[in-house]
């Protein structure tokens, strides 16, 4: 009788790839979470910085007297833009008012839309006298400051971006 010998070395190899996939799913796993909260932990602190920012804007606004310009540097979040809606298409915080916001910039518009981007991650000051239509500045961050010029006329606030 001949016996056959078997080589145990190839049936080791397949266990030893079975481990080796699952440790690799595992990393990619604890990777994305790591990267989820770190996401959220920003996003939420860039949230904070704009609604800080709209809140020094509403004081100069309301401590406004008529015919005079003041400024305000924007220094952060880094990144974001700041918009004024007028027109139609306004994000739902506004409640058909104008408003100023700063939120993150839309990468596709024809997908979603700005205002709906600025409902949904980031902060909004309703002014009900503003006139300044289709503002988009980026803020830049403290490198080179984004500095905005607000000015009351005619009871109506203007706002503008000052070189």
């Amino acid at each position: 009788m001949n016996k056959i010998i078997k080589n145990k070395r190839g049936f080791l190899l397949a266990e030893e790839t079975l481990k080796i996939l699952v440790a690799v799913i595992c990393l990619i796993f604890l990777s994305y979470i790591l990267i989820a909260l770190y996401n959220s932990n920003t996003s939420a602190k860039k949230l904070d910085e704009a609604k800080n920012v709209l809140s020094r804007v509403e004081t100069i606004i309301l401590s406004l007297n008529e015919g005079t310009i003041e400024s305000q540097d924007i220094p952060y979040p880094k990144g974001w833009h700041l918009y004024s809606f007028i027109g139609e298409e306004k994000p739902n915080s506004c409640l058909n008012s104008n408003c100023l916001c700063i939120c993150d910039n839309v990468l596709i518009e024809a997908i979603k839309s700005q205002a709906k981007k600025c409902d949904e991650k980031g902060a909004c000051l309703v002014v009900p006298n503003l006139v300044t239509a289709d503002m988009d500045l980026e803020i830049i961050g403290a490198e080179e400051l984004l500095r905005i010029g607000i000015k009351k006329q005619n009871e109506e606030i203007l706002i503008g971006e000052l070189k």
